[in-house]
């Protein structure tokens, strides 16, 4: 075996056997019913499962979640709004959504949110956190057409999953080392900002 394959290997196998729980993004499921590790906030955002479960986003229980991103349940709350991310997008494909415009806007206001929690958090575990769960989103929530923001400003459509991950990718880009050189290059090149 080569070297770039045993690599493969380990990193599948340390991702394989990586513990779940407090204070850890919590992975999407094989099926549709929430993983073991949210068995936790399946009881502590009961009201917001149960809509979940008959198709229903009950707003009040979303603002618990939502509120919670930056508090000390924040990755419950980060594991919570994922799969209930993915559930959504999987109701949309098999067409069993009451409104794929609806959904639309919903993850459209989440992709703004998880950028937005991502931009504001100084901790770099959770951030970590939330790019996990960005990866995990983009490799098994089935894209659903939404609105986004192309790099020009104006409003254009994009996949989901395509626009959750430039949610956290304009933040790295605007923020630390790697933002300050592109904005210099830019400078540098001519080009505006």
């Amino acid at each position: 075996m080569n070297r770039a394959a045993l690599a493969l290997a380990a990193l599948l196998s340390l991702g394989a056997t990586k513990e779940v729980g407090p204070g850890s993004y919590c992975p999407l499921p094989e099926g549709d019913e929430p993983p073991a590790c949210l068995e936790s906030a399946t009881q502590d955002y009961e009201p917001f499962f149960s809509g979940l479960r008959e198709g229903v986003v009950d707003d009040a229980a979303l603002a618990k979640v939502e509120q919670d991103l930056t508090g000390e349940d924040r990755y419950q709350a980060l594991s919570t709004l994922s799969y209930a991310y993915y559930v959504l997008s999987q109701r949309v494909v098999l067409g069993k959504a009451s409104s794929d415009a609806e959904i639309s806007t919903r993850l459209e206001r989440w992709n703004a949110l998880i950028g937005d929690t991502y931009r504001t958090s100084g901790d770099q575990a959770f951030r970590g956190a939330v790019r996990e769960a960005v990866g995990d989103l983009q490799a098994r929530a089935p894209a659903i057409p939404v609105r986004c923001t192309d790099a020009d400003g104006n409003i254009t459509q994009c996949q989901s999953t395509a626009a959750v991950a430039q949610s956290i990718t304009d933040v790295r880009d605007r923020t630390g080392l790697r933002g300050r050189l592109g904005r210099l290059i830019q400078r540098l090149l001519g080009g505006s900002n």
